[in-house]
């Protein structure tokens, strides 16, 4: 009895740790504008798996607006995608087009995998059922390993663990898998800084644009 107490005891102290530990990254990342490079591979539309590399920028608080740039893989080069909280915007590069949808129907154009959470992390840790795995060592530093599930099914994916830099309380990695445990996103984040980003700068697109809305 006296171990079941010590094992319960200590689950629940892991799992109040996760939760302000996510508390503490909503925090951090709320504080200012920032920016980002993340790299790794996601699924494509065809189930299959792709090098990706593109840049993250966020103003997060009352503007809540991300901007995703690609430059990995070749065919979305050129691509990006404004993300608001009532909104998605898709620049497509080929067509020069900029596709407008509402945000609860939208997907980034020519992947597989929902990556317009990105664009709020801390609302995304907001989202999930988190635990604490442990701790690991990176190049960067010691960083918390939490373990998270969804508490809507309607985010696209059935578990995601993401790597928090202790000293900074920053995301290094962010991976996401489906049901049967494959990889939908393996991403890893680098060249992490606080930026001076406006929303005039985030929504920057062609003036010669061909703008599509989609309800």
């Amino acid at each position: 009895m006296r171990k079941f107490l010590l094992y319960l005891f200590f689950g629940l102290a892991l799992a109040q740790t996760a939760t302000e530990i996510a508390r503490q990254v909503q925090a951090s990342l709320e504080r200012s504008p920032w920016e980002a490079v993340l790299s790794g591979r996601v699924q494509l539309p065809d189930g299959s798996s792709q090098e990706a590399e593109f840049r993250l920028m966020v103003i997060p608080g009352k503007e809540a607006l991300a901007r995703v740039e690609f430059s990995k893989p070749a065919a979305l080069e050129g691509n990006f995608v404004v993300i608001s909280d009532k909104e998605v915007w898709n620049y497509l590069f080929l067509t020069n087009q900029l596709i407008i949808q509402p945000r609860a129907r939208a997907r980034v154009e020519g992947l597989g995998v929902d990556l317009t959470q990105l664009g709020d992390l801390a609302g995304l840790t907001e989202k999930l059922n988190l635990r604490l795995l442990g701790e690991q060592n990176t190049p960067a530093g010691a960083a918390w390993r939490l373990a998270g599930t969804p508490k809507d099914a309607a985010l696209g994916f059935a578990s995601v663990e993401m790597l928090v830099l202790k000293a900074d309380l920053r995301p290094l990695s962010i991976t996401l898998r489906d049901s049967s445990n494959k990889v939908l996103a393996d991403l890893s984040f680098s060249s992490f800084r606080r930026a001076n980003l406006t929303p005039q700068t985030l929504r920057k697109r062609p003036a010669d644009a061909e703008v599509l809305r989609r309800n």
